[in-house]
């Protein structure tokens, strides 16, 4: 009896043990930059009495991280276990906005004082799932506002189509960088137009077309 007791003991061990005891395969994660290759276009420099903004907070939610966040409807998002930005996806919108904003349009940066100021909420930077393909999203909602008014709100989404090998992350990446792209170029050719439009101090809301 002391001996089957034994034995069963043993086998019991035994069986976890493999697993517990072997090495599992290290996870391999691979870390993407959103690229994207556009022709330049020549910037329109800023004169000193330009229109002036300041960029302000850019936040994003909270599931926007480093882990790449894909989509397969519009109510669930999940998260690759080993996909990875360089970066957390808000710090490629503002890089892409103070190039678009400041680099390419006559707008004086500024960086303390009065005046209008851009707010970004970063709602969306995800891979979306879709039965004719997948396609780089990405949503975000934008308020210029100074210290009295908010001038112009609005939220935007783009998305753009992955080529190519759909299961490759490198397309996508390409994709999520032109999608990044598309709406910074988009939002800052807006912004523009209403603060080079508004005169200064505009008291009123400027309406959404």
């Amino acid at each position: 009896m002391k001996y089957a007791k034994t034995l069963l003991f043993a086998l019991l061990l035994s069986a976890p043990g493999c697993a517990l005891t072997s090495k599992a395969e290290p996870l391999s994660v691979r870390y993407f930059t959103p690229k994207w290759e556009v022709a330049p276009r020549a910037p329109d420099r800023a004169s000193a009495d330009g229109p002036r903004l300041r960029l302000g907070r850019i936040s994003s939610s909270s599931h926007l991280r480093h882990p790449i966040v894909y989509r397969s409807s519009e109510v669930e998002v999940a998260m690759y276990d080993d996909r990875r930005w360089t970066e957390k996806p808000e710090e490629y919108v503002r890089r892409a906005l103070a190039r678009a904003l400041f680099e390419e349009r006559p707008l004086v940066q500024a960086v303390s004082g009065g005046g209008p100021a851009l707010d970004i909420e970063l709602l969306a930077f995800d891979e979306v799932h879709r039965k004719d393909g997948r396609a780089a999203r990405i949503t975000l909602h934008y308020a210029v506002q100074d210290d009295r008014t908010v001038l112009d709100a609005q939220s935007m989404t783009v998305d753009v189509e992955v080529r190519g090998d759909t299961d490759d992350p490198e397309n996508m990446a390409a994709a999520m960088g032109a999608a990044l792209h598309d709406i910074a170029e988009r939002l800052a050719s807006r912004v523009a137009s209403r603060l080079t439009t508004a005169s200064p101090g505009e008291a009123q809301a400027i309406a959404a077309p």
